[in-house]
């Protein structure tokens, strides 16, 4: 795959990516060619319709899921919305109130699921916060205190945008189902059924919701393996068009819809379905699978290049976390007595593109995510890496933050 050359050098790829030359194909053959409503009745409808069907068995292949547990969206943020919202809904419908419901996430979960929690506690749902160790990973002791009989759901993401750590999904499932069997006996023994929420339906409550938005390019997702129930997924961050995304859904889980319309993806998602971004967002995750082993080892290769070289200018400069459970695409680094807004003007004056927080903070003064862990994010900057970039790429940086620096 081949991509025209730029003089800049990116480095925000956590931020979005780049829609690689490939994806971009499909999408444009799908928006002059197979450009008809999929609901329609006619020749061109039952193609595009085709082609949806399509699309969601090679989603659902890449998550080793089942086509129609997948539902498409117009991105991470909705499907984060769906879930959280959707699976607390669900309850309301049949009879639970908001003041008798609870939900769990961690403290450096993206700010889609926290504002999810935010808009539930302003309806009396109750919540608590899972803390972080200096690495980023989740404290499985306090998740399985904080799991209470009447937890609706438990959201944590697969791969953190700011820091890269890994957190340990298959483990967090673990707990989760413990408490399930936990609540569940309690129920039987004390006669009452309210507080595992099965006197209504035979979901399994709490239900285990994890953003894998990042997660993809470097990360296997098995959702059976990993015992997730909802799996939130974005195309923008797997080199496909932007504004679309999905949400994987177990069979046996209850949502409600968030969006009203025309009853679209089985009536959770209404709106028309965009076959050209949908197909694109498809093409992309195919060409994903194909790629992640290499891709693994080469953008692993980069970030190592990358901090020793800066370990070596010698001044004082930090990077988080540098072992244990990382990404490789991500790397977050302190730089003593700077500030990083104005180091970051300076870097894309030399031509260098690099963040100093989550793009979708923009309206906060300090990272949460990087106070959670105990950093300063006055003077932090993150880099990212991905499909482009080269070890000339990391080795023109590295000669650039020295220049500045001097």
């Amino acid at each position: 795959m081949s991509k025209k050359s730029s003089p800049r050098i990116y480095l925000d790829y956590a931020s979005l990516t780049p829609i690689d030359p490939v994806v971009a194909k499909d999408v444009e053959k799908y928006s002059t060619n197979e450009y008809a409503n999929p609901s329609s009745l006619y020749k061109e409808g039952v193609s595009a319709k085709k082609a949806l069907q399509d699309a969601k068995k090679r989603v659902a292949a890449f998550l080793t899921a089942h086509p129609d547990e997948i539902i498409f969206t117009s991105g991470g943020t909705e499907a984060n919305n769906l879930a959280i919202i959707g699976s607390v809904e669900a309850l309301r419908l049949q009879g639970v109130e908001y003041k008798d419901m609870h939900v769990v996430t961690s403290i450096i979960e993206h700010s889609s699921v926290r504002e999810c929690v935010n808009y539930l506690n302003e309806r009396d749902v109750k919540n608590d916060v899972v803390g972080v160790n200096k690495k980023g990973i989740v404290d499985l002791e306090q998740l399985e205190k904080v799991i209470k009989p009447n937890t609706v759901i438990v959201s944590v993401m697969t791969v953190n945008n700011e820091i890269g750590s890994v957190e340990p999904i298959h483990e967090i499932a673990k707990i989760i189902r413990r408490a399930r069997k936990k609540f569940a006996e309690g129920s039987k023994e004390s006669g009452s059924q309210l507080g595992a929420f099965n006197f209504q339906s035979t979901v399994e409550y709490p239900i285990f919701h994890t953003d894998a938005a990042q997660a993809p390019l470097f990360n296997e997702l098995n959702v059976e393996k990993l015992g997730i129930d909802l799996l939130t997924l974005d195309s923008s961050k797997v080199y496909g068009p932007r504004g679309v995304g999905c949400l994987y859904k177990r069979r046996n889980v209850s949502l409600t819809n968030i969006i009203h319309g025309g009853g679209q993806e089985d009536g959770l998602r209404s709106g028309t379905e965009p076959i050209p971004q949908i197909m694109g967002f498809a093409r992309a995750l195919d060409l994903v699978a194909l790629e992640r082993h290499k891709e693994t080892e080469r953008v692993g290769a980069l970030r190592v290049q990358f901090i020793d070289g800066l370990m070596s200018l010698g001044k004082g400069i930090r990077t988080r976390p540098t072992l244990g459970d990382v990404s490789p695409h991500i790397l977050n680094i302190s730089i003593p007595r700077i500030d990083n807004e104005f180091f970051l003007l300076q870097l894309d004056a030399h031509g260098i593109a690099c963040s100093t927080k989550s793009s979708c903070l923009r309206d906060e003064d300090e990272s949460y995510v990087l106070k959670a862990i105990e950093a300063d994010s006055k003077s932090s900057l993150r880099f990212s890496f991905g499909r482009w970039t080269t070890s000339k790429d990391i080795e023109n940086t590295l000669k650039i933050i020295a220049k500045i620096l001097a």
